[in-house]
């Protein structure tokens, strides 16, 4: 070579310059992502389960539900991830599905997590899961009379990261969050999964047809009515209830992440211009970006390329 350096030493160092500019710009496009998005305060996620958007939204047996849907905002094009329900559970906190497409409670997936996330950041978080026997209770199912509890609507519990340390007693009864409530003492993030006879799953034991989706109806009923009463709910304070996948469909879906069904997802976010729908494409990744950017979280698996639910707060 010539009054030059060479091809093969150039390649290297040109990459060498560009990969921290490559770091800043992912990184501003991250904070432009987050800039609409307020720091939550609180946040409390239900999971209910199997029910489509045009199962639930106008139908007379969720009353509660459809008024909160036409008060507070609605998101009209948000579809699950994939079938069946364990896998939905895990894409929310993990950003994938990690291949899964079982409801086997055995199952263990290793990686970060959304909670595990929090943990490491000093953020605190609880999953309060209906019929739970015991904080950190390890089971596959459980219940007084009849099976109730199912781990495969526990995501924190399928993470041995969190089942096999100290983070497994964040794990607890629903009945802790009246505790909590009452004494001013909820986590930033509060994880709120039914029973499978609040759920809407249903079980031999359970109410059903239209007594299983009014059963859920009053549990969403009650829950949101104490969150609303307590001291938890002020500042940037949100409720998001969401499900974990709607019906089969033979249709092909909107993307490659959001093959569950379509379902529906209510925000009731504490002041500004409401009731806001967005029929915006999103998916349970759309979510967990969302809560991620707030928290000032690295972005996990597909919640990178999701679009945030930012347009709720006057974003686009």
């Amino acid at each position: 070579m010539r009054g030059g350096f060479p091809a093969a030493l150039l390649r290297p160092l040109a990459a060498l310059l560009l990969r921290p500019l490559a770091a800043l710009l992912l990184g501003l496009l991250g904070l432009a992502g987050a800039a609409a998005i307020p720091r939550f305060s609180h946040v409390f996620l239900f999971i209910l389960e199997n029910r489509g958007y045009r199962q639930v939204i106008g139908n007379p047996q969720f009353p509660e539900l459809n008024r909160l849907a036409s008060h507070y905002d609605l998101a009209t094009r948000f579809y699950a991830a994939t079938h069946p329900s364990l896998p939905n559970y895990v894409a929310l906190i993990a950003g994938r599905t990690f291949g899964s497409h079982s409801d086997n409670p055995s199952q263990r997936f290793f990686g970060p997590n959304l909670l595990s996330q929090m943990s490491a950041a000093g953020l605190s978080w609880k999953s309060y899961q209906q019929s739970l026997p015991n904080p950190g209770f390890r089971g596959d199912y459980a219940g007084r009379t009849a099976i109730v509890y199912a781990k495969k609507h526990d995501p924190a519990m399928l993470f041995p990261a969190i089942a096999g340390s100290a983070l497994a007693e964040q794990v607890v009864p629903l009945h802790q969050l009246g505790k909590d409530l009452s004494r001013g003492q909820v986590p930033k993030l509060s994880l709120i999964i039914p029973d499978v006879c609040h759920d809407l799953h249903g079980a031999p034991s359970c109410p059903a047809g239209p007594r299983l989706n009014r059963s859920g109806d009053r549990f969403i009923a009650h829950w949101v009515a104490a969150i609303r009463r307590s001291k938890a709910w002020t500042g940037h304070a949100l409720i998001v209830i969401t499900f974990d996948e709607g019906l089969v469909s033979r249709r092909t879906p909107p993307s490659p992440s959001a093959g569950g069904g379509r379902i529906a997802t209510i925000l009731i976010v504490r002041g500004g211009r409401r009731p806001l729908r967005s029929g915006l494409l999103y998916t349970p990744y759309s979510l967990l970006r969302t809560l991620e950017l707030s928290f000032g979280l690295p972005l996990l698996g597909h919640a990178r390329g999701a679009r945030s639910l930012k347009a709720f707060w006057g974003g686009s």
